[in-house]
């Protein structure tokens, strides 16, 4: 069995189908069958069960599966010290990013292009759940999330904080104030800039608790892009962090002070302790230490 076959057989544990692996390979569907028959024949297991449309792995799949991730890493790994060992960081780094912290990034981005001009980028978007599983294969070696987040077995560098506001339809009558309480929110339909179970929706849910009222909460979503457009269609209000409103300033928004309440969120840098990083997501670290 080579390197190839391990590949292979991690296309197939995480897609579930031959169909999906082979498209994400680049590869017939046929060939793809042949190598994994070969390799149960070579392992004398049987891998994965067909369960419907789904392959299902077994015991010795599973066991496969992570010794696969574990070789095909180290050897990407080795690969990438051997050519950075040449004049300059050269390579590709791979950030995650969450939704509520996207506005941070294009800035660092151009100010590490500054620094290593042959570095590229390969940037994933998603929820925390998403990163936690990209930063597990490591699809991706650094993301940049919310605080409080729930990333495990990871490393944090936390940014500066900053608080929240209200942002509001700009032809309706909360936006003629310049302030509000965080108590009267309660009253005003919320789209929550989150989903329960992460970290700023309980972090907002918390507040509104803890000054004993229940936010009036008619949509949850992760995604600040679409937050401010339903704002703008008038579906409800939101509480986002000041800096996700700023990058998404728009004339049809408006935008309130809260007060009343400390609380206060941050994007932060965090990686897998203990892992194996590049030279280039080492120097992208660095410049928040």
């Amino acid at each position: 069995m080579d390197i190839r076959q391990l590949r292979y057989f991690i296309a197939i544990a995480e897609e579930g189908q031959i169909t999906g692996a082979a498209k994400r390979l680049n590869m017939a569907q046929p060939p793809l069958s042949q190598q994994l028959k070969q390799m149960e024949e070579e392992l004398g297991v049987t891998l994965v069960e067909r369960s419907g449309k789904r392959m299902e792995l077994t015991e010795a799949g599973h066991i496969l599966y992570r010794q696969a991730l574990s070789i095909v890493h180290q050897m990407e790994e080795a690969l990438f010290e051997v050519k950075e060992t040449g004049e300059g960081i050269r390579g590709s780094l791979s950030i995650g990013v969450s939704a509520l912290s996207a506005y941070f990034l294009p800035e660092q981005i151009r100010l590490f292009q500054q620094r290593y001009p042959r570095i590229t980028y390969k940037v994933w978007k998603g929820d925390t759940q998403l990163l936690n599983q990209w930063l597990e294969r490591r699809t991706i070696e650094v993301a940049i999330v919310r605080l409080p987040h729930s990333l495990t077995n990871c490393t944090t560098i936390p940014l500066e904080e900053e608080s929240f506001v209200l942002i509001v339809p700009a032809d309706t009558p909360h936006a003629s104030l310049q302030q509000i309480q965080m108590r009267d929110l309660a009253e005003v339909p919320l789209i929550m800039p989150s989903i329960p179970g992460l970290g700023i929706y309980n972090l907002i849910v918390k507040e509104f608790s803890r000054l004993g009222v229940e936010p009036h909460v008619i949509c949850e979503c992760p995604d600040i892009s679409l937050i401010v457009s339903m704002v703008a269609a008038k579906v409800g209000a939101s509480i986002v962090p000041r800096s996700a409103w700023e990058t998404h300033r728009s004339e049809q928004i408006h935008a309130i002070e809260i007060a009343g309440t400390s609380i206060t969120s941050s994007a932060a840098v965090v990686w897998q302790t203990g892992r194996h990083l590049s030279k280039a997501a080492k120097r992208f670290i660095e410049m928040f230490s």
